[in-house]
């Protein structure tokens, strides 16, 4: 964590993704999450944009639960919440062959 909190500081802008494995994050990125809580102290995350990657099986319906699991963290360190790409997928390498979801994250990047 200690060079992953200086690149976070640094940054405009940081991208979460995870896919969705029963209805939340991985263990990996909500261990991520747990160790952000120096970041409410401090407040060096105040104003930076939050963007949130993840695929699942189920598609965008089974992402409410992260999502705002998500956005309650966000929230809760002064992050602005500035979007989403949510997409149905399994298998690696799937959502390159989807070029509608591959232009939104690609409008989404641009945006900012």
């Amino acid at each position: 964590m200690q060079r992953i909190y200086p690149l976070m500081e640094e940054a405009d802008v940081i991208i979460f993704g995870t896919p969705v494995y029963w209805y939340g994050p991985t263990a990996k990125m909500k261990l991520l999450i747990d160790r952000m809580r120096p970041f409410v102290v401090n407040g060096k995350l105040k104003g930076k944009k939050a963007v949130v990657v993840a695929p699942s099986a189920e598609g965008a319906k089974a992402c409410g639960p992260l999502v705002e699991m998500f956005r309650m963290s966000f929230e809760y360190l002064g992050m602005e919440f500035a979007g989403e790409v949510l997409v149905e997928a399994y298998e690696k390498g799937e959502i390159l062959k989807n070029k509608r979801i591959m232009e939104r994250a690609f409008e989404l990047g641009a945006s900012f």
